[in-house]
């Protein structure tokens, strides 16, 4: 977990969900700002600091540098974005289904700790579709997280059977989770888009109001987004 700190007079005013890109101030071998995407964990309490979960992925040259980098070292950020986290309708009173895949879990950490979702949600059912090779030290430690927000939250994660979840595994363990659907009044997908599209359609299809399914894809399986950035923890 790292800490940083905003220039003096600077307010980050994010709301829990959203997420920073962080530009490195390195480039690629063909001239591209090397630039990625955190979720700020933090409570949206905070203002003049937060915290970002920064973990090595394969490849991961940004978060390779940002690893290295002295203490002070100042860094340039854009957001927060992550418009539907910013909803102020949403979430509706009652009972919440999270759903994420991947490193999808640090935006459904960041709203357990968003101030107008503990005020309004009395019960949270979480979802993480983790990769067969996710270490589960990771898993414990997102266990002893959730623990330390004193909320009421069942966390189910679950591994695929094979290498990888596919849009079909995942639609079938999520109709299991949805056995008790007409107890959840709002809901929030994070993680990969390709799957989590399927499941939102799944979930209108069930009944929900869509006006209150939140979707925030980090990247979809294919492909990155049109900036070549892949999203996430």
């Amino acid at each position: 977990m790292y800490t940083f700190v905003l220039s003096e007079n600077e307010s980050l005013n994010s709301v829990g969900g959203q997420y920073i890109i962080i530009n490195s101030g390195k480039t690629s071998a063909d001239g591209k700002q090397l630039k990625r995407a955190y979720t700020i964990l933090s409570a949206d309490s905070e203002h003049s600091t937060f915290q970002l979960l920064i973990r090595k992925v394969d490849s991961g040259n940004v978060t390779a540098h940002l690893q290295n980098l002295a203490i002070g070292t100042e860094l340039e950020f854009s957001g927060p974005w992550g418009k539907f986290a910013g909803n102020t309708n949403w979430p509706k009173s009652g009972s919440a289904l999270l759903i994420a895949t991947d490193s999808g879990i640090t935006s459904s950490l960041s709203l357990l700790s968003c101030s107008k979702f503990r005020d309004r949600i009395n019960f949270t059912k979480l979802v993480w579709l983790l990769s067969s090779a996710e270490k589960q030290d990771l898993v414990a430690w997102v266990r002893r997280e959730i623990s330390s927000k004193n909320v009421n939250v069942e966390f189910i994660p679950v591994r695929p059977t094979g290498d990888m979840w596919q849009p079909s595994a995942a639609l079938s363990f999520i109709r299991w989770a949805l056995r008790d659907r007409n107890s959840f009044s709002s809901f929030f997908l994070s993680g990969n888009g390709t799957i989590l599209n399927e499941i939102k359609i799944l979930l209108e299809e069930t009944g929900a109001d869509s006006e209150f399914i939140g979707v925030e894809p980090f990247f979809r399986s294919e492909s990155l987004n049109e900036n070549g950035i892949r999203l996430g923890a």
